[in-house]
């Protein structure tokens, strides 16, 4: 008997640690307003798998499922109707009739960028929230890219002789 128990709790935690591992504390931020979610977002080989259907709302993204299909498409888009198909077990992932997908799989696609804050806490910007892309000289006559300081303090200095 105490072998048997014993065998059935080994097995247990076996399955569990091949079972990604729920973690309560990712924080994702849309216009300073935080995600809620029915469902952990769950973390699996560093990378985190988010219920899509919270996001997609929030992004006023539509959510398909496909009769028959092993997969779900995601559709919208501000100038044009954009459908993205995520395949199940590959992109996409079924757990507890709850379908998780990388973060980047569903914002990427529809031009939405994500500023990584910390390891758990990730800020969706909106494609009309980035700033226009230039580049500029700076006092050595480098020229420099706006967009090679991302996540970095910035200092724009501008002035002009009129």
């Amino acid at each position: 008997m105490m072998k048997l128990i014993l065998t059935s709790c080994v097995l247990m935690s076996l399955a569990a640690s091949s079972h990604a591992a729920p973690v309560k504390k990712l924080q994702i931020l849309i216009d300073s307003q935080p995600i809620l979610f029915d469902s952990t977002p769950i973390l699996k080989n560093s990378d985190w798998l988010v219920p899509i259907e919270p996001i997609c709302k929030q992004l006023e993204l539509k959510v398909e499922y496909p009769d028959g299909e092993d997969m779900v498409v995601i559709c919208g888009g501000a100038e044009t109707e954009l459908c993205v198909p995520l395949l199940l077990e590959k992109d996409a992932f079924n757990i507890d009739n709850v379908t998780y997908a990388k973060l980047e799989s569903i914002t990427e696609p529809f031009g939405f960028g994500i500023y990584k804050a910390s390891k758990n806490r990730f800020e969706i910007i909106r494609p009309e929230q980035f700033p226009p892309q230039f580049t500029l000289p700076d006092l050595d006559n480098t020229p420099r890219r706006l967009q090679d300081f991302r996540g970095k303090k910035t200092l724009l200095y501008i002035w002009g002789s009129w």
